[in-house]
């Protein structure tokens, strides 16, 4: 098999395709899953830059609130105050003070002032205003934290006891610099939690916190891991950034400027490229039809390269038995082809010319005869109609000119190509004209009712658009032979939406029926303009894509059809 031209060729096209469909393949599967975990990484970090940002001017704005506070004149007065009388009414007035720096930021949950002698926290809340008995090693740390730097530090919260809390610490000082107390300015942990981690948290993050310059975790999912040291500390990218070199994971760091708490997240690779198990199908499929393709195209290569040297070696084995009226099919423009092409012209180039001569002449015939068709022109037609309408009218036969009349307009709107659109009111009087037609047909088999709003005769719409519905409920949906057909014109403006219905009580449609009316595609009918529901439908997509559309309700009591379109009033569109 081997041995014979198409063989070969066969097999090389096959080969190629497999070698090059099966490198595409592999080349676009590795290349995809570097694209997208870039752009994934790419993305999420900069959602995490841009919620660390905004963490970092919020707790810079609590910082400067609560150095306001502590710089507060009135404040250093009630605290030197209650350190003299140690009287409720000056702790009462420390916290009215607290309350009213507590409102001036959304995300400052708290404020409180620790009397660190004392061991006394008074707080911004209603309830308690003070809490005594102040644990000592939590005065030991405001007082260290106080002096290393002003950077927000977890505590635990010393007033309720149960909650956790990012604080910022501020010293409060007598005019020679003698410390009073310690401010702090209080962020709940669930507060932080809700705000600012919850929103980059996605089905992909296998971990994800924010610590403070300790280290310590600020909030995380994970409730009981809050206020503990980071146990995974020394997986921390060292600086701000994106780390991508694990095979499984990758890790995004950002910390803020001013705060120095930083968002960590941890990121399995497998869910991010869980979503490419559905691009292998597809590879695979791919690779699939590229091989069937590469097959179909071999075959049909190979039967075209081989079908003219057939056709060739049969004829000259026919030619050599004397019958010269056989010729050749040159189907190639290649060597064979110019082979078969010299052989025929060697056998008759007289007959050849003969041939073309008779072709020519009947051409010719064929153009005249079709040129004669053609000189009837839509003019004459009009003419000719218009002149029988003014007979008729002469006659008295008002009724039939009329009709005659419509007839004339109706053939002058379907036949005119001058303006895709046309106005509501234009429409409505070629519909008028072709309902006019059906009347006389059907003699009162029917009633109709317009019922247009105002501001929609105004608006433009595309061309012979209602006239095939009407036809549809005339011919398929109202019961002439009762005599009590009805239809109904309706059109309404809402906002910037046009609908336009035509409401029948004939016989109704199944779901199926209307089902097959819309999806069936477009072709010419017997009607007036051979414009079909179909081809009213594919114009409306054409023209306005999903804001445009039919619908179609029907009941056993009648059948609505509405068009919807925008509403323009232009007819430039």
């Amino acid at each position: 098999m081997l041995q014979s031209i198409r063989s070969k060729v066969l097999l090389a096209i096959l080969a190629v395709t497999m070698v090059t469909a099966c490198s595409i393949t592999v080349v676009f599967y590795f290349k995809s899953a570097g694209m997208i975990e870039e752009n994934y990484s790419t993305n999420l970090y900069g959602r995490v830059k841009q919620t660390v940002t905004s963490l970092d001017d919020s707790l810079q704005e609590i910082y400067y609130i609560n150095v306001k506070a502590a710089g507060d004149i009135n404040m250093a007065q009630y605290i030197k105050e209650y350190r003299k009388s140690e009287s409720g009414e000056a702790l009462d007035k420390i916290a009215e003070l607290l309350r009213n720096y507590r409102t001036e930021y959304k995300d400052l949950s708290s404020l409180y002032f620790v009397f660190p002698d004392e061991r006394i926290a008074v707080t911004s809340e209603d309830y308690p205003v003070c809490k005594r008995d102040i644990p000592e090693e939590e005065i030991v740390k405001i007082r260290q934290t106080e002096a290393e730097e002003a950077v927000p530090i977890m505590f635990g919260d010393m007033v309720h006891d149960t909650g956790k809390q990012l604080s910022c610490i501020q010293s409060v000082t007598d005019e020679d610099g003698t410390v009073l107390g310690y401010m702090l300015a209080n962020t709940e942990e669930r507060t932080l939690f809700y705000e600012y981690l919850e929103p980059v948290y996605d089905g992909k993050v296998s971990q994800a916190l924010i610590l403070d310059k300790n280290r310590e975790i600020v909030t995380s999912k994970d409730y009981e891991s809050v206020g503990q040291v980071y146990e995974g500390v020394d997986r921390l990218p060292e600086v701000s950034g994106i780390e991508n070199q694990d095979a499984k994971e990758i890790r995004i760091f950002y910390q803020g400027a001013f705060s120095k708490c930083g968002l960590y997240m941890d990121i399995r690779k497998s869910e991010v490229l869980r979503d490419l198990k559905q691009m292998q199908i597809f590879l695979v499929a791919i690779f699939f039809l590229f091989l069937m393709i590469g097959g179909i195209l071999a075959t049909s290569i190979t039967r075209a390269m081989y079908k003219p040297i057939k056709n060739m070696t049969d004829t000259v084995e026919k030619v050599s038995k004397g019958d010269l009226s056989l010729r050749v099919d040159v189907t190639t423009e290649d060597e064979i082809g110019t082979l078969c092409r010299e052989f025929n012209n060697m056998l008759d180039n007289l007959e050849d010319l003969i041939a073309r001569v008779i072709e020519e002449e009947r051409l010719k015939k064929d153009a005249e005869l079709e040129a004669l068709q053609y000189q009837i022109t839509p003019h004459f037609m009009y003419n000719t109609l218009n002149s029988i309408k003014y007979a008729a009218l002469i006659k008295g036969e008002k009724e039939l000119g009329g009709l005659i009349g419509d007839f004339v307009e109706l053939l002058q709107a379907s036949i005119n190509k001058k303006g895709t659109f046309i106005s509501v009111a234009d429409e409505l009087h070629i519909l008028k004209n072709y309902i006019h037609l059906q009347e006389f047909r059907y003699q009162g088999g029917f009633d109709v009712e317009y019922d247009i709003s105002q501001e929609a005769y105004g608006c433009y719409i595309p061309r012979l658009i209602l006239q095939p519905l009407v036809e549809n409920s005339i011919l398929h949906g109202i019961d002439m032979k009762g005599g009590n057909g009805r239809l109904v014109i309706r059109g309404r403006v809402d906002g910037t939406r046009l609908t336009l219905s035509v409401i029948d009580n004939g016989r109704g449609m199944t779901r199926e029926q209307i089902q097959a009316l819309l999806s069936s595609k477009a072709k010419k009918t017997n009607g007036l303009s051979a414009i079909g529901v179909p081809n009213v439908r594919e114009r409306l997509e054409l023209y306005y894509e999903e804001e445009g559309g039919i619908i179609y309700e029907s009941s056993e009591s009648g059948t609505t059809a509405s068009i919807f379109l925008p509403v323009n009033r232009e007819v430039n569109l």
